[in-house]
């Protein structure tokens, strides 16, 4: 196992063409075509044993062991880009305007494809099955990940196990691997809301029913459901993040609009605060007059990381890259990840690790136009999926 690092630097050049052809013809959500062909076309010239398109772009290669029959585990990447314009001034920028590789879907890709070659090579030292899941539309409601679980991804060969990676920008960590048991990333709920009332002069306000009055009443109890409705050794995330409303200074306008965005780690407490939106929604309209609207987009579950599957892909990364690149995260992360539904809709265990991959340039976050990671961590990530694979199958 101690040699899979360098069965992935050997591909290094091999891996980082690949990702500079992705990176340089992003897709976004659903639209995937040009990628999922170089995908396609890589998993048939390193030799997987099958090849399916469950959904239009979506790839799912699998890699039968030699050693016989046995359990299988599936590793998942995802591919489609975000409708960004890339300002990082790279060689192999972004040819698409408006959109861009700016979360490492192009990474992402690259690494399990470099997975995929390794596990084609070692295929007499495991018994069982490999199942790559090249995911679409990761960072597009309602997600692909939903959608494949519907179509039956993780059956014919059942997967008893899955696996994913995210590539995280540090300030100069390289090869790192994040590791944390239980909740890993926070659910997503969006909320859009349209207040309506009745407009008028503003030198008349009693003959109103004012939405921009009632929209702000509202706003500020949503930001009082963590503080008085959850219990307080629970997180909730619930930044209102836009508003809009009138035109003019002395009118008083029929509409106002304004959307929010609410987190958390776990069901009861992701219930309790959709209850509690509708309750004061409900409340404001009697105060107010005015008919209160609200569209609820149920987004991603939270991600949980199984302990026994997660202390698996820990071993495996010891092994094959030592124990100074394992890394306790301390508290979970609080952004959504769709990786989730594999686990919340079918009962799968599931680990999900954050691997360290540097940053180019002044440290900015994932979806920044400027977001460029290092390629030096992409054989980590190589090793890490292939590792934790071969481990969990001989187990």
């Amino acid at each position: 196992m101690e040699q899979i690092k360098a069965a992935a630097d050997q591909i290094f050049d091999e891996i980082v063409a690949i990702r500079r052809d992705i990176h340089r013809h992003p897709e976004i959500g659903r639209t995937e075509v040009r990628t999922s062909g170089i995908i396609r076309d890589k998993l048939k010239e390193y030799g997987v044993d099958k090849i399916e398109s469950p959904c239009p772009t979506a790839v799912v290669g699998l890699i039968q062991g030699r050693k016989g029959p046995g359990r299988c585990i599936a590793l998942r990447s995802d591919i489609d880009a975000l409708p960004v314009q890339e300002e990082t001034g790279l060689p192999f920028a972004s040819e698409t305007p408006g959109i861009m590789h700016a979360c490492g879907h192009d990474m992402h890709a690259s690494m399990l494809l470099g997975a995929a070659k390794l596990l084609c090579g070692m295929r007499d030292q495991f018994s069982g099955t490999v199942k790559l899941i090249f995911q679409h539309s990761e960072d597009t409601l309602p997600g692909g990940a939903k959608e494949l679980v519907e179509k039956g991804v993780l059956e014919n060969p059942h997967v008893d196990a899955i696996i994913g990676m995210h590539l995280y920008p540090d300030e100069s960590r390289v090869g790192k691997v994040l590791f944390r048991n239980g909740p890993l990333t926070t659910s997503v709920d969006l909320y859009d809301v349209t207040v309506k009332g009745k407009g008028g002069h503003g030198s008349a306000p009693h003959t109103t029913h004012d939405p921009i009055l009632a929209a702000c009443q509202m706003v500020t109890l949503l930001e009082q459901i963590p503080a008085r409705y959850i219990d307080p050794l629970e997180t909730v995330i619930f930044p209102v993040c836009s508003i809009h409303s009138g035109d003019a200074p002395n009118i008083i306008p029929d509409e106002a609009k304004f959307s929010g965005i609410a987190r958390s780690y776990v069901d009861s407490v992701r219930e309790a605060v959709d209850k509690q939106v509708f309750q004061i929604a409900r409340g404001v309209e009697t105060l107010s007059g005015c008919k209160i609207d609200i569209n609820h987009y149920e987004g991603y579950p939270a991600c949980y990381n199984d302990p026994a599957l997660t202390d698996v892909a820990r071993s495996a990364v010891r092994e094959a890259l030592g124990e100074e690149n394992i890394v306790e995260l301390d508290k979970p992360l609080s952004f959504s990840e769709d990786f989730s539904y594999y686990t919340k809709m079918t009962g799968t265990p599931g680990a999900y690790m954050m691997l360290c991959g540097g940053h180019e340039g002044e440290l900015v976050s994932l979806h920044n136009p400027r977001c460029i990671l290092k390629e030096e961590a992409m054989p980590y990530g190589i090793a890490v999926l292939a590792s934790t694979a071969v481990t969990y199958l001989r187990g």
